[in-house]
């Protein structure tokens, strides 16, 4: 396996900041850390908001809307682009976000509040899209995997410290300050974008008709998913899935013959880079979901972690993802090629060990193998969406960018419902007895290890379809 040298690093680093890219890359990573901070701090703040504004009914609701509403912003980014440009897209969205934190910061119901996050939402999925689309759009070759491996990172500054500045906001007796504090990054985030993207607004006549009936098929499909997440009954859990999936497969299908399109084209298909390398996008994505929803309950109910505590263990695998990243970002061919197979290798092993041990082991062991998972998921999914990118069908570069992020929150939203459906079934209670939390929880990772050893699959079908390209 070949390795970068020294001297390769730190010049492709440099690179990223210079010859005019620099403001791009500050811009980009600006507009998915607004993104990213947003959805650990929001969590942190979010029993201040129900105990000022009441509607406690609505409180899980707060973050399925925000989810819902950014894959399907996420997923009209591509027929936007092509009806307005990039830029008013891109600027659309950081409107629509600051819109959202306004209203959030400002709302004096709870009904308001929600909707005002599902308008964030929509902001959020567009800007986190065209971020994605961008790096193929303004960026050359060599510099696409160091600027993955720099917005990785910014995940995982995110997760490092948005628990913190939630938790500072609520300290204080002030969650509306969580809300008001975007306003300034968005502001620059949009000046940024307005003064140094260029204009590429298309000719009257030349933008098809927007996708309306897939986007609300879409949106349906996510609807379903998310209520599935929330429920309590497992019959209806199982069948909103399952409605979900119809739905969700229906608008692929629908959009192979749309002229506006939402994907490009074969997303699913065995066949193609594309196809492969989405299905490894959206299984990793359930991979670090089915953790995420139940391994916190697990640490604070089997093994009496505080909650910030039982946070920052979880917030490992942010780290560990972040890491490989960066460590693994120069490798190229045979190097790139064991990061993607090695990675989710990982992230069966890791995650099939957490079923095994997430009664027995110390908190401690369960923190390494959730770092385990993540430095898995960081290895293989910088290089799968690197060459996913760079091995686009011709004239479906952008979209197949741009598409990456509504994949991977579809993959994040069926994890939770299943992860969910699958607690309901073991007997899992209000109550919280720790035997039915171990009980739920080692089935929930049990069966939740299928998703990382089906992406395995898929990352060597994935490979065996580039050395096919390459040949």
């Amino acid at each position: 396996m070949s390795s970068p040298t020294q001297a390769e690093p730190a010049s492709t680093w440099r690179s990223l900041f210079g010859h005019g890219l620099g403001l791009y890359v500050i811009m980009l990573n600006l507009g998915i850390g607004l993104h990213a901070l947003d959805v650990f701090v929001v969590s942190t703040v979010m029993p201040d908001v129900v105990r000022d504004l009441g509607g406690a009914h609505y409180y899980a609701w707060s973050t399925m809307l925000y989810m819902v509403a950014s894959i399907i912003g996420a997923a009209a980014t591509a027929p936007v682009r092509l009806r307005f440009g990039g830029r008013r897209a891109y600027c659309a969205g950081a409107i629509l976000f600051l819109i959202g934190s306004i209203g959030c910061a400002a709302s004096p119901r709870m009904e308001l509040f929600v909707l005002a996050r599902f308008i964030q939402g929509l902001g959020g999925g567009i800007v986190l899209s065209r971020s994605m689309a961008m790096v193929g759009e303004l960026f050359p070759e060599p510099l696409k995997k160091p600027l993955l491996a720099l917005i990785s990172s910014t995940w995982g500054v995110a997760a490092l410290i948005g628990p913190a500045l939630g938790g500072t906001f609520a300290e204080i007796d002030f969650w509306r300050g969580a809300f008001w504090f975007n306003l300034p990054f968005v502001l620059g985030f949009l000046g940024v974008a307005l003064a140094r993207l260029p204009a590429d607004k298309p000719q009257p006549g030349e933008a098809p008709q927007f996708p309306f009936g897939r986007l609300a098929l879409l949106t349906a499909g996510v609807m379903c998913v998310g209520v599935a997440s929330e429920g309590a009954n497992l019959a209806a859990r199982i069948g909103l899935i399952g409605l979900a999936l119809l739905l969700v497969f229906v608008t692929f299908l629908l959009d192979r013959r749309g002229l506006s399109r939402i994907f490009p084209s074969q997303p699913l298909s065995w066949f193609t880079t594309t196809g492969t390398g989405y299905w490894a996008m959206f299984l990793a994505s359930m991979t670090h979901t089915v953790i995420g929803v139940f391994l916190p309950l697990a640490l604070q109910e089997l093994h009496g972690q505080t909650p910030i505590v039982a946070g920052y263990m979880m917030a490992v695998l942010a780290i560990g993802w972040t890491a490989a990243s960066v460590f693994t970002a120069k490798w190229q061919g045979p190097a790139a090629t064991t990061a993607m197979i090695c990675g989710m290798s990982f992230c069966t092993v890791g995650l099939a060990s957490l079923a095994l041990g997430v009664a027995s082991l110390s908190p401690y062991a369960i923190a390494a193998l959730n770092a385990l998972v993540g430095i898995g998921l960081g290895s293989s999914n910088l290089h799968v969406v690197a060459a996913a990118m760079r091995h686009a069908a011709k004239g479906e570069e952008s979209i197949t960018a741009s598409s990456i992020p509504t994949i991977r929150s579809l993959g994040i939203a069926f994890g939770a419902a299943a992860a969910g459906a699958i607690a309901n079934a073991s007997g899992l209670t209000d109550a919280l007895v720790p035997a039915d939390v171990a009980r739920a929880v080692t089935l929930v990772l049990k069966v939740g290890t299928l998703a990382p050893l089906c992406g395995l699959v898929f990352v060597l079908r994935f490979v065996v379809l580039l050395k096919r390209q390459r040949a």
